[in-house]
């Protein structure tokens, strides 16, 4: 018994290191209420739309361009390095790419609490989805704001847009974001609720 424990541990331990290695190692941020109960980013910004799977181009390009960097979503993908199967970006790609613009930034783990007080920084927040609910696609979408209902988000799938407003283009239900953002697998014990803090 003894035996399978450790063995159980330690494939747990070097999925965990190899999960980090890609992602990046997430800092806890838990909050127990915003202090806002609703917040909209206001910004000059543009909403484009992926043509594969290059959702993190597309989404760090949004937040950028917030920040006062020019660059579309197929410039920024292209520039981001550990890409992984099907084209589909790790953290720690996202991360290099910050570093790349002197943009500071920080891979947050939290609760839906800690992603709105985030929010109300005023800054576009990366966050790490699956594209839907029941869905087994993972997806990076860009949240703007949100008020007791729901969570107000930049998507570059067009296929996920709900919305025809000029600060958002996709709007979900609290309850179905909080489902979306449970992106954990078998592989990827620790990969849940993970969005990233950027600032100049």
């Amino acid at each position: 018994m003894g035996y399978i424990l450790r063995q159980i541990f330690g494939c747990f331990f070097w999925v965990t290191v190899v999960n980090i290695i890609l992602y990046g190692l997430p800092i806890p941020k838990v909050i127990r209420k915003c202090k806002q109960k609703a917040y909209m980013i206001n910004s000059n910004n543009r909403f484009e739309y992926q043509q594969a799977s290059d959702c993190s181009g597309y989404s760090t390009a949004y937040v950028f361009r917030h920040l006062g960097i020019d660059i579309d979503g197929p410039s920024a993908y292209k520039q981001i390095l550990f890409k992984l199967w099907r084209g589909s970006v790790s953290g720690m790609g996202i991360i290099l790419l910050c570093l790349k613009y002197k943009v500071k930034v920080l891979l947050r783990i939290g609760n839906i609490e800690a992603l709105k007080d985030s929010v109300c920084k005023g800054i576009p927040v990366l966050v790490f989805t699956r594209t839907v609910v029941g869905s087994r696609w993972l997806h990076y979408i860009t949240v703007v704001g949100f008020d007791e209902e729901f969570i107000y988000t930049a998507d570059s799938l067009k296929e996920n847009t709900n919305s025809e407003n000029a600060l958002y283009n996709r709007k979900i239900p609290v309850s179905d974001f909080k489902k979306i953002w449970m992106t954990s697998k078998i592989y990827q014990p620790l990969m849940f609720n993970l969005f990233f803090e950027m600032k100049r």
